[in-house]
């Protein structure tokens, strides 16, 4: 199996002016672009994992042996090193709180993006995710390793 992804982050912002004389528009642009290829390089992955989570208070991802379900049938993701981690807080009224591998808050509705497109990436450790039992989140995480 090999692995290509794309990471893409868009923030387009418009600022009009309300002169009774003339209108000025500002926009403002960033675009973050990352493309990853198969294999263990800078900008290369192997394997993703994904999962949308109902929490249980903390949860724990032991990253060099996360459980999952591929096909119908249970594999292991063994990561070695980790080049992007997603977190979407989908919960309407509970904060997020990650620590570990990476840490950050995310509040009610936001995200948490990390990239390290290294040859090294991060290193592949425990990432706890922590809010109130019940908070829904999605998480993505790229990076090397294997499935088995």
């Amino acid at each position: 199996m090999s692995l290509s992804a794309e990471i893409l982050c868009r923030i387009v912002g418009i600022e009009t002016d309300t002169a009774d004389i003339a209108r000025n528009t500002r926009v403002t642009k960033a675009d973050y672009f990352l493309a990853l290829t198969d294999g263990t390089a800078a900008n290369q992955a192997q394997v993703i994992y994904s999962d949308s989570v109902t929490s249980g208070g903390t949860d724990t991802f032991q990253l060099s042996s996360l459980s999952d379900t591929r096909d119908g049938a249970a594999v292991t993701i063994a990561f070695t090193a980790t080049k992007v981690l997603f977190i979407e807080n989908t919960h309407a009224s509970n904060t997020l709180t990650v620590t570990g591998a990476y840490a950050g808050s995310v509040p009610p509705g936001g995200v948490l993006l990390c990239t390290n497109p290294t040859a090294a990436g991060t290193t592949a450790a425990s990432l706890y995710v922590a809010s109130t039992v019940g908070t829904t989140y999605k998480i993505v995480i790229v990076g090397e390793g294997s499935i088995v």
